[in-house]
Parts: structure tokens; sequence; C-alpha cells
């Protein structure tokens, strides 16, 4: 089990296929914002996956067990930033 956790393969495509996902979800959300801040807001759980393989990669060089810890706090970061995008009432902001 600890081979195939540590598998920077699978953590890799894990982070990938997270991401498609989180973008998925943000994606469909109905922005009122123009310009910018619409483009930004749409692609936070990219930067913030570009962001976990960049770190997973810095650590990989460093440290070879437990690796996958920072895979799964990205993932989980991903989602929990999707899901506060996609509730975000975007009608009342500025």
């Amino acid at each position: 089990m600890n081979r195939i956790l540590n598998n920077p393969k699978n953590n890799i495509i894990a982070v990938i296929i997270t991401e498609i996902i989180t973008l998925t979800i943000t994606f469909t959300v109905n922005y009122n914002l123009t310009g910018i801040e619409a483009v930004l807001t749409k692609w936070i759980p990219a930067f913030i996956g570009l962001f976990t393989l960049f770190i997973y990669f810095a650590s990989r060089l460093l440290f070879k067990k437990y690796n996958w810890l920072i895979s799964m706090a990205g993932i989980l970061l991903m989602f929990y930033a999707a899901i506060k995008i996609y509730n975000t009432n975007f009608t009342q902001t500025l």
C-alpha cells in the first residue's frame, strides 16, 4: 500500500485529474464579475494544482517517504476552493 501511495506517477495523475474536476466545477459557476476578476476566480484550482505539483517535485528531492501527504493536501485544498467558489453568491459582490 505504501508503494502505491508513494508512486510519483499515481500522485501526479491524481493531482491532474482533481484539477480537471475542480476546474469543471468552477467553470460552471455564473459569474457577474467582469474582466480579470472572473478569469482569475475560474482558474484558482489550477493555480493550486500547479503549486501542489511544484511542492511535490521539490519534496521528492528532499524526502523519500510521505510525499503523498503533499498530494492529498493539494487535492483537498483544490476541492475546498472549488466548493467555496461554487457556493459563493456573486450577485451580492461589488
